[in-house]
């Protein structure tokens, strides 16, 4: 027999606390294009030294994202998150003091590896998800929403009245506000216990580890893809001789529609199954890709924008959901936080290669085929996992109630 006690995440407010962690760690992502265009004014940084601050912070996010499987289930979630925030803020506030160059490569290293442990540690909470689709659209959603409120008022209301120190200090301030201030709503640490008294079929054991690997790799396929097209998508539109005003209000409008489709996730649930929903928002994206390379007008550009960007949350709640059902052991789900590293430093990249070297048609035709192989990929996990379900025994297992 075995029993198995899951963590009481399913509550909303443990839902929406979780979910601002989350936020938190993705807060420099989100906020990144406003970030270094402050500090390229401030400290006249060309595009090569720009990209090498990006490159630090996301071998730091992606550094700690991956050794989060050595501590993420060991040490109190609350005490990792205030610790995490507490380093980030501290890395920026650094940022004031007009650092040299090489030392501001490691202080956005560690600011990068501050938010990759709140991000795995989020990663790690709503993994434990009885309804882990569910629990991901939500989350993916909800961290959204910090950083399209963040996108509007930096430019607008802070920048222009207080400059580069008014935009530091209120990214700090929101990290304390995300990753401090929910914690007492925030499990201390995990209650999924397994205790297994007869031991798993090791052929099941081993589906269950193909799964998880399948959903991990479709996660980072898939946002490799999208990173190498929404690097470049300002310049994009400025093909189509948008200007950057026009731009910018399309992409924040875009930012929002992207948290949208993880709470349109959430709600959906495993309702249609759980190949259906993806393969149809994925085709949806794939011709938002092909009206992108029209470059005609400003209508082909917002539908290709938004269909891309409502892609993001919405098929990451289903490769994240997946991932985290078959985790058993509750741990790689964490490696999540390093798949958006890794995705977030190559995409662009390759992306830049290929307009460089075949124009924009090239990094739009390389997306797509980045998202036709997530459905072959994550097809191929479905199929395992309706096999492993077919073949696993209701009677071996008792879920015990939440308390």
């Amino acid at each position: 027999m075995k029993t198995t006690i899951s963590n009481p995440i399913d509550r909303t407010s443990v839902y929406i606390c979780a979910g601002l962690v989350s936020a938190g760690g993705a807060l420099l992502l989100n906020v990144l294009p406003l970030l270094f265009g402050a500090l390229s004014e401030r400290y006249g940084f060309g595009e090569n030294q720009l990209g090498s601050l990006a490159m630090a912070m996301n071998l730091g996010f992606g550094v700690l994202g991956l050794a989060s499987l050595l501590w993420i289930r060991r040490v109190s979630w609350r005490v990792i998150s205030l610790s995490a925030s507490v380093l980030v803020v501290a890395a920026l506030l650094c940022m004031l003091t007009d650092p040299p160059y090489e030392t501001l490569l490691m202080v956005m290293a560690l600011a990068g590896a501050g938010t990759g442990a709140l991000y795995a540690l989020a990663m790690t909470i709503f993994g434990d998800s009885v309804q882990p689709e569910r629990a991901f659209g939500f989350k993916l959603g909800m961290e959204t929403i910090p950083g399209a409120i963040l996108l509007t008022l930096l430019p607008v209301a802070v920048a222009p009245l207080w400059g580069f120190q008014g935009m530091i200090v209120t990214l700090a301030i929101a990290m304390v506000l995300m990753g401090v201030v929910p914690l007492p709503w925030v499990p201390r640490r995990s209650q999924r216990v397994s205790q297994v008294l007869t031991g798993p079929e090791p052929t099941v054991a081993a589906e269950n580890r193909v799964i998880v690997w399948l959903s991990l790799i479709a996660s980072l396929v898939f946002l490799t893809g999208i990173m190498s097209v929404w690097a470049f998508l300002e310049l994009l539109g400025k093909k189509t001789g948008l200007s950057s005003d026009t731009i910018g209000a399309v992409l924040g409008v875009g930012f929002v529609i992207n948290a949208g489709s993880g709470f349109v996730a959430s709600s959906i649930g495993l309702k249609a199954g759980r190949f259906l929903p993806l393969a149809v928002v994925v085709c949806a994206e794939v011709a938002g890709l092909v009206m992108l390379g029209q470059f005609a007008s400003l209508t082909t550009y917002v539908i290709g924008a938004m269909c891309m960007l409502f892609s993001i949350s919405f098929v990451l709640a289903y490769t994240f959901g997946l991932m985290a059902e078959f985790d058993l052991s509750g741990k790689l789900v964490a490696l999540g936080a390093l798949c958006l590293s890794i995705g977030a430093a190559v995409g662009p990249a390759v992306g830049g290669l290929l307009i460089e070297a075949y124009g924009y048609p090239a990094v739009l035709l390389f997306s797509g085929a980045c998202s036709v192989s997530v459905l072959l990929i994550y097809g191929a996990a479905v199929l395992k996992a309706q096999q492993s379900k077919k073949t696993d025994n209701p009677e071996a297992s008792v879920v015990m109630p939440r308390t």
